[in-house]
């Protein structure tokens, strides 16, 4: 008599009954009405790729992550970790077809073999927009009104989209001395929410091999007070010297005033000099969204 075999999960992964899709398709298409309402197309890619697509490109961390292995065909494969790397890999193949700027919604599965937390699984969905093949501001600006009316059409009320630019942080750093080391205090700066101002400074000393006056230059400037306007015209007069942060506060100040003037309440959309986002491949407008309840 053969053994009976137990319905179980694996660790990490969970079903999904009509009282979890229901509410999970509803939220999929009201992103996708935001999106489409914003002109992006949809697309879609396979949730395989060549183990060599997705390596290195989000740190070790992810490399760590990859549920990796070799196919029937002998080829070294994994499944996908986001939906980011996958569209490049897209992009770079039916971009001279498509045409730039193009403009992207994707929403599907990803798998991380991380370990589980509350509320966190190894098989998850993303829900992604982008625009590439331009650097114009307009779509830096499009994207935080993708995102303010996204967060609004789920229903949520009270939530703070914050935004800065990374050019804006590159040149501070410069001025201050600090272009050498710009990746690895990014990477402290980027913990700031979550670790607080002693801990940042700590880490930029031990691990970013930062003085501790400089460390202390730095928190100083990003947690500058006032309102968005005084910030502004703060940076203005203490940096616009530099280029990149000339550039970077041009473009920030036009978003404001777009966003404002398109109807976006300034409580829902503040300029955050500390958002910093720690990887390489962050080089303009940056966001972070926060619930408050």
């Amino acid at each position: 008599m053969a053994d009976l075999i137990q319905p179980r999960t694996l660790k990490g992964f969970r079903d999904y009954p009509p009282e979890l899709m229901i509410p999970r398709e509803h939220l999929l298409e009201k992103a996708r009405r935001v999106y489409r309402s914003y002109g992006f197309a949809p697309i879609d890619t396979p949730a395989l790729e060549y183990a060599e697509i997705l390596l290195g490109k989000g740190g070790a961390e992810s490399d760590r992550q990859l549920y990796r292995f070799t196919d029937h065909g002998g080829r070294d494969v994994a499944l996908r970790f986001d939906l980011t790397v996958p569209f490049a890999r897209f992009a770079a193949m039916h971009i001279p077809k498509l045409g730039t700027p193009f403009k992207r919604y994707h929403m599907g599965p990803v798998w991380r073999g991380e370990n589980t937390q509350h509320g966190r699984y190894r098989e998850f969905w993303q829900c992604d927009f982008d625009t590439i093949g331009t650097t114009s501001n307009a779509a830096d600006i499009e994207t935080a009104l993708v995102i303010h009316d996204l967060m609004a059409a789920l229903g949520f009320e009270r939530f703070r989209i914050h935004v800065n630019n990374r050019l804006v942080l590159n040149g501070l750093l410069e001025e201050v001395g600090l272009a050498g080391q710009t990746a690895a205090v990014l990477k402290a700066l980027d913990k700031l929410p979550k670790i607080g101002p002693e801990a940042v400074r700590q880490e930029m000393v031990d691990q970013a091999g930062v003085a501790v006056a400089a460390a202390e230059q730095v928190l100083s400037l990003v947690q500058t007070a006032g309102t968005d306007a005084e910030a502004l015209d703060r940076l203005q007069r203490d940096f616009g010297g530099n280029p990149k942060a000339a550039d970077g506060i041009v473009r920030v100040r036009e978003l404001l005033d777009v966003t404002r003037a398109a109807g976006v309440p300034e409580e829902r959309l503040r300029l955050d000099l500390a958002i910093a986002r720690g990887l390489d491949y962050y080089t303009g407008t940056v966001y972070e969204t926060f619930l408050d309840d």
